[in-house]
């Protein structure tokens, strides 16, 4: 109609353009380096779990070998007929006689009588890198009364494992400071009857899992039972 005015409208389309290429690219690269950063914090934090945990179990492991053995040692027992309680005395494995039983056909603590001793053999067995416990129950001759320790009576059980074989040393007395091993790392036969105390090394290290680190475990026993039996 002549004489009407009218009024243009503005391009509404002009802020609906999006992001540029450029604009997308800078996005994703910022994000990027988020996400990398964010999975970096995660896995150490998984790791760092997972390291922890590993060590406490192994460290658990070598606590109870520890007990294990220092239990057994305090009932470490020079049987009549025999010339010591230590058959074998390395320093990387021991063998003794201990009083573990209450009667000679249980092994349970039901009886106050004397037990027949029974061969308590620690060892590592490098295959496995367990270290083992062997228990040996005395064969009673019903005539002569003498006992035996036949392999065929032996049982073995592992402990534990890690990477490191026990350590063994060997002293006359509880306060002594000098070892009784040889430069084998063994003691002689006839130094066997001296021994009363024995100090034990166990390290814990998964060998799973070596990264982990190792936890070392120290305790030194003072063989009683033996200077008992002996007297």
């Amino acid at each position: 109609m002549p004489g009407r005015v009218v009024k243009q409208c503005p391009d509404d389309h002009r802020n609906d353009r999006g992001l540029t290429l450029v604009e997308l690219m800078v996005a994703m690269g910022i994000a990027s380096v988020l996400l990398v950063a964010i999975g970096v914090v995660f896995i150490s934090s998984t790791r760092g779990v997972s390291t922890l945990n590993v060590k406490t179990a192994t460290t658990a492991d070598a606590r109870i070998t520890m007990e294990a053995m220092t239990r057994t040692l305090r009932v470490a027992f020079k049987p009549a007929h025999e010339a010591a309680a230590f058959t074998v005395a390395d320093t990387s494995e021991l063998s003794f006689y201990a009083l573990i039983y209450r009667d000679a056909t249980s092994t349970t603590a039901t009886s106050t009588a004397t037990p027949d001793p029974t061969l308590v053999r620690y060892s590592y067995d490098t295959t496995s890198k367990c270290v083992n416990q062997t228990l040996t129950t005395a064969l009673v001759d019903a005539t002569t009364k003498a006992m035996s320790w036949p392999t065929t009576r032996a049982r073995t059980t592992c402990l534990a494992r890690t990477t490191t074989a026990p350590v063994f040393i060997y002293y006359r007395s509880g306060s002594a400071t000098a070892s009784m091993a040889g430069s084998t790392g063994q003691v002689a036969t006839a130094d066997l009857p001296d021994v009363a105390s024995v100090a034990i090394t166990v390290t814990a290290q998964d060998p799973a899992q070596p990264q982990a680190g190792s936890v070392p475990l120290i305790d030194r026993v003072t063989l009683g039972n033996i200077t008992t039996s002996s007297s």
